[in-house]
């Protein structure tokens, strides 16, 4: 059919493809636009998402410190305050933005006086006090404080030493909270309630128990807390110093505003990069036109009870360089459509086949932007995992300390994280080959070493090994390795970590020696209490039984004049009362010091003090001492006597037992003692009870002898209690 018979004017063919051709090129533009906004809001997303983990990550460390110090002062318990700033110092150098590190203590309103006497003898101006009319000031009579022992840095907060914590009503709800959940606990933004003037500040405390006390239930948890760590910080730097140590300020276009509680609260803002926010842009009813969109983030988490909300802004970017794909579609695409219409217009007969043929152009066109995109999507996804992957694997290794290495067995060449050339002391190298001839030569061989260890096959549990780094400070290191499975084309590998435990083993050290001093305090305290009780009951024999004797014969004397007197009956009252005050002063100085024991020696005073014990509780208490025994004198007999009196007081107190038997012999180089009763034995009550200090003073005297202390129930009832120690020749031998 001939087109020029229709009566159709040539002109329409020309504008029906006019038609066709801007609205092909309108729906190309709107799809491609949409793209390049999707991608440009996953950017920002990338973007403000890595500055809020920072944040989180910043926080995180903030929490990990507050436990660290929460652990030292559980296991040092009760903490000087030399050994709270040692401890903190390093930390408060580690997060700058920490700008207070306290130890609180609980003390009971009838104890004050006690403590704030205790306290001067540290810090003569020591004082319990609270914000009052904005000044410090003593605090009133309360049932209970939260005394702020201890607070470094050192000098910066000497000033509220002593404070009241519980004064303050936010840190009050937070504790209570934190007391109850044994968690750390977060406070909100505040002010002090005496002080409006003061900054912003966020605190972050830690409930402090008592040691080996039961932590299960609200109630055990309240009976066993003896006070609180916490970390203070100000909050207008918080965010600010975290993000600058990241290096992650300034971040130009973008910006973030964090709030602590409700989102958008002024009151609870904590930090805002920008006065004012970019505007929201255009209305959502004319995001189709040309032109940049305000993008928008959001993402909240929690703080120790407390959550975060973290807004992120991007400032609306050039339409030229945020559209250049979608408004060069629309330039060709009109172009296009202008062409074809001229095109139809000149060759009106051709109008059906020219409109056929852009549809189908348009339409394979489409197809393949629509791959095209397809693919960059996913390549650019693939892409964006694989940096997070090894971005997060870089980053886990430097917090843990921890680097990565493989080893070529057949050519020798060694691959190391970025890590462990850190941990070396090297500089990295982005071909991740290490240059070992830069290390000292000790080191150099003790790492060889350790490899070929791990490619025998020899400590698969891992090695520990020394080395030094070429600026000469000393590491310690733990590596682990194995021998990865071959596979076709690929030569054998040998793959490991090294672990960097200097700071272990410092801490283990220190807690050794700082164990290793306690018990010769221990055993110090010990040997003063004996000679301050020889003392004591030498004093009181020498001094007061010489006086009652005199007073018993003078009163004996004046009893014989004034036989059958009045007066008689008085004066034998009086005697009667020297007897028994002389019997008070026997006894007395026989708990205190027997004097058996520096006449006849310990076996002797032992079989003497189970006769007072079976004098006096009606116990039968039978010894069995070997006669072969070798004499113990000085501090070990008083030491080994303390031991078996200790174990008899606890055997009349609590066992409930018919008979007693005390056995001693000599078995090689050890000397053996044993006391065994028929009792109630330890039970769930006994465990129920806590610790006992009679036992552990037994036992650490047990220690001062070089000896080990048993306590074992016996099947048919009762308890054993078995002391080893080495003879007194053999220790000395020891000894030198």
């Amino acid at each position: 059919m001939d087109i020029r018979r229709l009566p159709i004017s040539p002109v329409l063919p020309g504008l029906l493809a006019l038609l066709l051709g801007l609205s092909a090129t309108a729906t190309l533009y709107l799809w491609t636009r949409s793209q390049e906004r999707a991608n440009e809001q996953l950017l920002f997303e990338r973007r403000a998402g890595f500055r809020v983990q920072t944040i989180r990550q910043g926080l995180d460390d903030v929490m990990e410190a507050l436990d660290m110090v929460n652990r030292v002062v559980v296991t040092f318990h009760p903490v000087s305050r030399e050994q709270f700033v040692g401890f903190t110092d390093p930390v408060l150098q580690r997060h700058p933005f920490i700008n207070a590190i306290s130890f609180l203590r609980i003390v009971p309103g009838a104890q004050r006086v006690a403590y704030e006497r205790d306290i001067r003898r540290r810090l003569p101006r020591f004082v319990i006090s609270e914000f009052i009319d904005g000044k410090i000031r003593p605090a009133p009579p309360r049932p209970e404080y939260l005394v702020a022992e201890i607070m470094a840095p050192q000098h910066d907060w000497d000033p509220l030493l002593g404070f009241n914590a519980t004064s303050e009503p936010a840190i009050a709800r937070t504790l209570e909270r934190a007391r109850d959940t044994g968690l750390a606990a977060s406070t909100g933004l505040f002010r002090h309630a005496s002080d409006q003037s003061q900054p912003l500040r966020l605190v972050i405390v830690k409930p402090v128990f008592r040691a080996g006390a039961p932590t299960t239930t609200t109630p055990e948890r309240r009976a066993a807390l003896i006070g609180y760590t916490s970390v203070g910080m100000p909050a207008e730097m918080l965010v600010e110093r975290i993000l600058s140590d990241a290096q992650l300020l300034p971040a130009p276009g973008l910006h973030l505003a964090v709030h602590v509680g409700a989102s958008g609260t002024p009151q609870n803002l904590v930090y805002r990069d920008a006065e004012n926010f970019p505007s929201a842009g255009k209305p959502d009813w004319l995001a189709w036109l040309p032109g940049p969109a305000t993008l928008r983030f959001v993402q909240s988490f929690e703080l120790a009870g407390v959550p975060w909300t973290v807004q992120a802004t991007q400032d609306a970017p050039s339409a030229i360089g945020l559209e250049s794909g979608s408004l060069l579609v629309a330039v060709f695409g009109t172009l296009l459509s202008l062409l074809a219409t001229g095109y139809l217009r000149l060759l009106g007969t051709r109008t059906v086949r020219i409109q056929s043929l852009v549809r189908e152009r348009t339409a394979a066109l489409h197809a393949a932007n629509s791959r095209l995109s397809a693919d960059i999507d996913v390549r650019e996804r693939i892409e964006a995992t694989l940096r997070r992957t090894q971005q997060s694997l870089t980053n886990a290794q430097r917090i843990a300390h921890v680097g990565s290495w493989e080893l070529d067995i057949d050519s020798g060449v060694q691959y190391w994280s970025e890590e462990c050339f850190r941990i070396f002391g090297l500089q990295y190298d982005a071909s991740a080959v290490p240059a070992l001839g830069q290390l000292p030569q000790a080191t150099l061989i003790a790492w060889r070493q350790a490899l070929s260890c791990l490619v025998a096959g020899i400590a698969s549990a891992g090695i520990e090994c020394r080395i030094l780094r070429a600026d000469g400070s000393e590491r310690h290191l733990q590596v682990h390795g194995e021998i990865l499975p071959e596979t076709a084309g690929q030569t054998p590998m040998l793959a490991g970590t090294v672990l960097d435990i200097s700071d272990f083993k410092r801490v283990e050290t220190e807690l050794r020696q700082s164990q290793a001093s306690l018990r010769d305090l221990a055993s110090h305290q010990e040997r003063i209490k004996e000679s301050e009780r020889k003392r004591i009951a030498r004093e009181i024999h020498d001094e007061l039984g010489g006086l009652l004797t005199g007073i018993k014969a003078y009163v004996s004397v004046a009893a014989d004049k004034t036989r059958g007197k009045p007066a008689e009956a008085l004066l034998s009252e009086a005697a009667s009362l020297a007897d028994t005050a002389l019997d008070t002063v026997r006894r007395v100085i026989s708990d205190l010091r027997p004097s058996v024991l520096d006449q006849l020696g310990v076996w002797e005073a032992i079989a003497w003090q189970a006769s007072q014990v079976e004098a006096q509780t009606g116990i039968p208490c039978r010894c069995v001492l070997d006669p072969e025994l070798p004499s113990v004198d000085g501090d070990d007999g008083a030491m080994l006597f303390r031991i078996v009196q200790e174990a008899l007081t606890n055997i009349a107190r609590h066992a409930q037992a018919t008979s007693v038997e005390i056995r001693a012999w000599q078995a090689g180089r050890q000397l053996v003692l044993e006391v065994e009763d028929d009792g109630v034995g330890f039970g769930a009550e006994a465990e129920d009870a806590g610790p006992s200090w009679g036992l552990r003073g037994m036992e650490e005297r047990a220690r001062y002898l070089d000896g080990t202390l048993a306590f074992c129930a016996r099947p048919e009832g009762g308890t054993l209690i078995r002391l080893a120690m080495p003879a007194p020749a053999s220790r000395e031998l020891t000894e030198t």
